[in-house]
Protein backbone atom coordinates (compact mmCIF):
# COMPACT_ATOMS: atom_id res chain seq x y z
CA UNK A 1 0.00 0.00 0.00
CA UNK A 2 1.88 3.22 -1.09
CA UNK A 3 -0.90 5.50 -0.24
CA UNK A 4 -3.07 6.13 2.83
CA UNK A 5 -5.59 8.91 2.41
CA UNK A 6 -8.14 9.99 5.61
CA UNK A 7 -10.87 12.77 5.97
CA UNK A 8 -14.56 12.21 5.26
CA UNK A 9 -14.36 14.23 1.96
CA UNK A 10 -11.23 13.05 0.77
CA UNK A 11 -11.97 9.23 0.80
CA UNK A 12 -15.46 10.75 -0.63
CA UNK A 13 -13.96 12.16 -3.57
CA UNK A 14 -11.47 9.38 -4.43
CA UNK A 15 -14.50 6.52 -4.07
CA UNK A 16 -16.22 8.75 -6.62
CA UNK A 17 -13.73 9.46 -8.89
CA UNK A 18 -11.55 6.60 -8.59
CA UNK A 19 -12.54 3.99 -6.76
CA UNK A 20 -10.38 1.33 -8.52
CA UNK A 21 -7.35 2.70 -6.55
CA UNK A 22 -8.63 1.77 -2.85
CA UNK A 23 -7.32 -1.38 -1.64
CA UNK A 24 -9.20 -0.89 1.63
CA UNK A 25 -11.24 1.18 3.99
CA UNK A 26 -11.20 1.88 7.52
CA UNK A 27 -14.31 3.31 9.25
CA UNK A 28 -14.83 4.03 13.09
CA UNK A 29 -18.01 2.81 13.93
CA UNK A 30 -18.94 4.80 16.14
CA UNK A 31 -19.65 7.78 14.26
CA UNK A 32 -21.33 5.92 11.15
CA UNK A 33 -23.73 8.98 9.73
CA UNK A 34 -23.86 11.17 7.34
CA UNK A 35 -21.49 11.35 4.68
CA UNK A 36 -19.39 8.46 6.26
CA UNK A 37 -22.39 6.27 5.59
CA UNK A 38 -22.51 7.16 2.02
CA UNK A 39 -18.58 6.08 1.84
CA UNK A 40 -19.83 2.81 3.58
CA UNK A 41 -22.92 2.48 1.12
CA UNK A 42 -20.31 3.07 -2.25
CA UNK A 43 -17.51 0.86 -0.72
CA UNK A 44 -20.10 -1.90 -0.75
CA UNK A 45 -21.48 -0.54 -4.53
CA UNK A 46 -17.66 -1.07 -5.67
CA UNK A 47 -16.90 -4.24 -3.75
CA UNK A 48 -14.18 -2.27 -1.72
CA UNK A 49 -12.97 -4.08 1.36
CA UNK A 50 -14.28 -2.50 4.94
CA UNK A 51 -12.97 -2.65 8.04
CA UNK A 52 -15.70 -1.44 10.95
CA UNK A 53 -14.09 -0.64 13.85
CA UNK A 54 -16.38 -0.38 17.21
CA UNK A 55 -13.50 -0.31 19.97
CA UNK A 56 -12.69 2.83 22.08
CA UNK A 57 -9.61 3.93 20.18
CA UNK A 58 -9.51 3.94 16.32
CA UNK A 59 -6.14 3.18 14.77
CA UNK A 60 -5.84 2.00 11.52
CA UNK A 61 -1.93 1.17 10.66
CA UNK A 62 0.44 3.68 9.52
CA UNK A 63 -1.34 6.73 10.80
CA UNK A 64 -0.17 9.09 13.27
CA UNK A 65 -1.67 9.62 16.01
CA UNK A 66 -2.26 12.86 15.53
CA UNK A 67 -4.01 12.63 12.57
CA UNK A 68 -7.55 14.15 12.14
CA UNK A 69 -8.83 11.01 10.54
CA UNK A 70 -12.02 11.87 10.99
CA UNK A 71 -12.77 7.86 11.78
CA UNK A 72 -12.25 7.45 8.09
CA UNK A 73 -9.01 6.17 6.57
CA UNK A 74 -8.84 4.70 2.90
CA UNK A 75 -5.65 2.50 1.68
CA UNK A 76 -4.72 2.74 -1.88
CA UNK A 77 -2.74 0.70 -4.21
CA UNK A 78 -0.88 4.37 -5.59
CA UNK A 79 -0.99 7.78 -7.10
CA UNK A 80 -1.53 7.37 -10.69
CA UNK A 81 0.23 10.42 -12.45
CA UNK A 82 -1.05 11.54 -16.02
CA UNK A 83 1.51 12.20 -18.88
CA UNK A 84 0.98 15.70 -20.78
CA UNK A 85 -1.16 14.03 -23.20
CA UNK A 86 -3.52 13.91 -20.48
CA UNK A 87 -3.91 17.23 -20.01
CA UNK A 88 -4.36 17.91 -23.95
CA UNK A 89 -6.90 15.70 -23.92
CA UNK A 90 -8.69 17.02 -21.03
CA UNK A 91 -9.33 20.46 -22.14
CA UNK A 92 -10.12 19.00 -25.80
CA UNK A 93 -12.42 16.92 -24.70
CA UNK A 94 -13.94 20.12 -22.76
CA UNK A 95 -13.57 22.00 -26.20
CA UNK A 96 -12.21 25.04 -23.64
CA UNK A 97 -9.59 27.42 -23.81
CA UNK A 98 -6.24 25.52 -22.31
CA UNK A 99 -5.09 26.28 -18.70
CA UNK A 100 -2.16 24.38 -17.31
CA UNK A 101 -0.35 25.27 -14.11
CA UNK A 102 3.66 24.31 -13.78
CA UNK A 103 5.11 24.10 -10.40
CA UNK A 104 8.36 24.38 -10.06
CA UNK A 105 10.27 22.74 -7.58
CA UNK A 106 7.21 23.35 -4.82
CA UNK A 107 7.82 21.64 -2.04
CA UNK A 108 5.61 21.98 0.89
CA UNK A 109 2.53 19.30 0.84
CA UNK A 110 -0.03 22.40 2.60
CA UNK A 111 0.78 24.66 -0.67
CA UNK A 112 0.66 22.09 -3.25
CA UNK A 113 -2.51 20.44 -1.70
CA UNK A 114 -4.10 24.06 -1.74
CA UNK A 115 -3.16 24.86 -5.65
CA UNK A 116 -4.87 21.83 -6.29
CA UNK A 117 -7.97 22.19 -4.92
CA UNK A 118 -7.82 25.99 -6.57
CA UNK A 119 -7.16 24.53 -9.71
CA UNK A 120 -9.82 22.10 -9.78
CA UNK A 121 -11.98 24.75 -8.86
CA UNK A 122 -10.88 27.04 -11.24
CA UNK A 123 -11.33 24.93 -14.32
CA UNK A 124 -7.00 23.87 -15.10
CA UNK A 125 -6.90 21.28 -17.00
CA UNK A 126 -3.82 19.36 -15.59
CA UNK A 127 -0.70 20.41 -13.17
CA UNK A 128 2.72 19.48 -14.17
CA UNK A 129 5.66 18.95 -11.46
CA UNK A 130 9.33 17.92 -11.72
CA UNK A 131 10.45 14.57 -10.31
CA UNK A 132 13.04 16.23 -8.53
CA UNK A 133 12.93 18.82 -5.59
CA UNK A 134 9.38 18.67 -5.79
CA UNK A 135 6.52 17.54 -3.17
CA UNK A 136 5.14 14.22 -4.77
CA UNK A 137 1.32 13.91 -4.51
CA UNK A 138 1.05 12.37 -1.18
CA UNK A 139 -1.59 11.42 1.48
CA UNK A 140 -0.93 15.23 3.05
CA UNK A 141 -1.33 16.63 -0.33
CA UNK A 142 -4.68 14.43 -1.28
CA UNK A 143 -6.07 15.80 2.29
CA UNK A 144 -5.12 19.36 1.78
CA UNK A 145 -6.68 19.40 -1.64
CA UNK A 146 -9.87 17.56 -0.40
CA UNK A 147 -9.94 14.63 -3.06
CA UNK A 148 -8.96 16.88 -5.57
CA UNK A 149 -6.27 15.30 -7.19
CA UNK A 150 -7.75 12.91 -8.58
CA UNK A 151 -10.38 15.35 -10.50
CA UNK A 152 -7.73 16.73 -12.93
CA UNK A 153 -4.29 15.22 -14.63
CA UNK A 154 -1.02 15.68 -12.78
CA UNK A 155 2.12 14.50 -14.84
CA UNK A 156 5.26 14.78 -13.13
CA UNK A 157 8.12 14.43 -15.75
CA UNK A 158 12.32 15.03 -15.26
CA UNK A 159 12.39 18.39 -17.43
CA UNK A 160 10.33 21.26 -16.89
CA UNK A 161 11.87 22.83 -20.24
CA UNK A 162 10.75 19.66 -21.99
CA UNK A 163 7.15 20.83 -21.06
CA UNK A 164 7.28 24.21 -21.95
CA UNK A 165 8.40 23.69 -25.33
CA UNK A 166 5.56 20.49 -25.33
CA UNK A 167 3.01 23.10 -24.82
CA UNK A 168 4.80 26.14 -26.78
CA UNK A 169 4.39 23.68 -29.93
CA UNK A 170 0.43 23.89 -29.21
CA UNK A 171 -0.19 26.86 -29.27
CA UNK A 172 -0.02 28.13 -25.78
CA UNK A 173 1.60 31.51 -24.01
CA UNK A 174 3.95 30.77 -21.34
CA UNK A 175 3.63 33.09 -18.14
CA UNK A 176 5.63 33.04 -15.06
CA UNK A 177 4.21 34.76 -12.18
CA UNK A 178 7.34 36.90 -10.57
CA UNK A 179 7.54 39.95 -8.34
CA UNK A 180 10.61 40.62 -10.40
CA UNK A 181 8.81 42.42 -13.22
CA UNK A 182 6.47 45.33 -13.40
CA UNK A 183 3.93 44.00 -15.32
CA UNK A 184 0.62 43.36 -13.16
CA UNK A 185 -0.57 40.31 -14.22
CA UNK A 186 -4.57 41.96 -14.79
CA UNK A 187 -2.72 43.61 -17.38
CA UNK A 188 -2.31 40.75 -19.56
CA UNK A 189 -5.11 39.05 -21.86
CA UNK A 190 -5.37 35.85 -19.66
CA UNK A 191 -8.36 35.08 -22.27
CA UNK A 192 -5.82 33.03 -24.58
CA UNK A 193 -4.21 29.70 -24.43
CA UNK A 194 -1.62 29.74 -21.61
CA UNK A 195 0.25 27.69 -19.15
CA UNK A 196 0.92 29.50 -15.75
CA UNK A 197 4.39 28.79 -14.42
CA UNK A 198 4.54 29.33 -9.90
CA UNK A 199 7.65 28.94 -8.37
CA UNK A 200 9.75 27.39 -5.05
CA UNK A 201 8.25 29.09 -2.01
CA UNK A 202 11.52 30.69 -1.20
CA UNK A 203 13.59 31.02 -4.17
CA UNK A 204 10.81 31.43 -6.81
CA UNK A 205 11.00 30.56 -10.42
CA UNK A 206 14.30 29.17 -11.36
CA UNK A 207 16.41 31.65 -13.48
CA UNK A 208 16.49 28.93 -16.62
CA UNK A 209 12.50 28.67 -16.03
CA UNK A 210 12.02 32.13 -16.33
CA UNK A 211 13.94 32.53 -19.31
CA UNK A 212 11.98 30.40 -21.20
CA UNK A 213 8.45 32.22 -20.42
CA UNK A 214 6.60 34.62 -23.34
CA UNK A 215 5.52 37.33 -20.32
CA UNK A 216 6.20 37.70 -16.95
CA UNK A 217 3.76 38.89 -14.45
CA UNK A 218 3.06 39.53 -10.85
CA UNK A 219 -0.10 40.44 -8.41
CA UNK A 220 -0.10 44.17 -7.49
CA UNK A 221 0.00 44.69 -3.97
CA UNK A 222 -0.23 47.66 -0.98
CA UNK A 223 1.70 46.65 1.75
CA UNK A 224 5.80 46.15 2.85
CA UNK A 225 6.07 42.47 1.38
CA UNK A 226 7.07 41.69 -1.71
CA UNK A 227 5.20 38.30 -2.35
CA UNK A 228 2.21 36.23 -1.23
CA UNK A 229 1.97 32.53 -0.13
CA UNK A 230 2.78 30.81 -3.60
CA UNK A 231 -0.97 28.63 -2.97
CA UNK A 232 -2.66 32.24 -2.27
CA UNK A 233 -1.00 33.78 -5.38
CA UNK A 234 -1.67 30.76 -7.64
CA UNK A 235 -5.43 30.94 -6.43
CA UNK A 236 -5.68 34.81 -7.39
CA UNK A 237 -4.53 34.25 -10.49
CA UNK A 238 -6.55 31.48 -11.50
CA UNK A 239 -9.39 33.25 -10.62
CA UNK A 240 -8.88 36.27 -12.52
CA UNK A 241 -8.26 34.16 -15.74
CA UNK A 242 -11.48 32.57 -14.91
CA UNK A 243 -12.98 36.28 -14.67
CA UNK A 244 -11.81 37.47 -17.70
CA UNK A 245 -12.69 34.10 -19.46
CA UNK A 246 -16.44 33.72 -18.40
CA UNK A 247 -17.38 36.93 -16.55
CA UNK A 248 -16.36 39.88 -18.50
Amino acid sequence: MSKIIYGINPVLEVIKSHPELIEEIWLDKRTLSGKKYQILEKAKKFGIPLKIISKTNFKPPKISPQANTQGVVAYLTKFEYADLEDIVKNWKNKNEIPLVLILDEIEDPQNIGSIIRSADAGGVHGIVIPKLRSCDINETVIKVSSGSAFNLPIAKINNLKHAISFFKERNLWIIGLTHKTDTSIYELDLKLPLVIIVGNEGRGIRPTILEKCDFLAKIPMKGKIESLNVSIATAIVIFEILRQRYYV
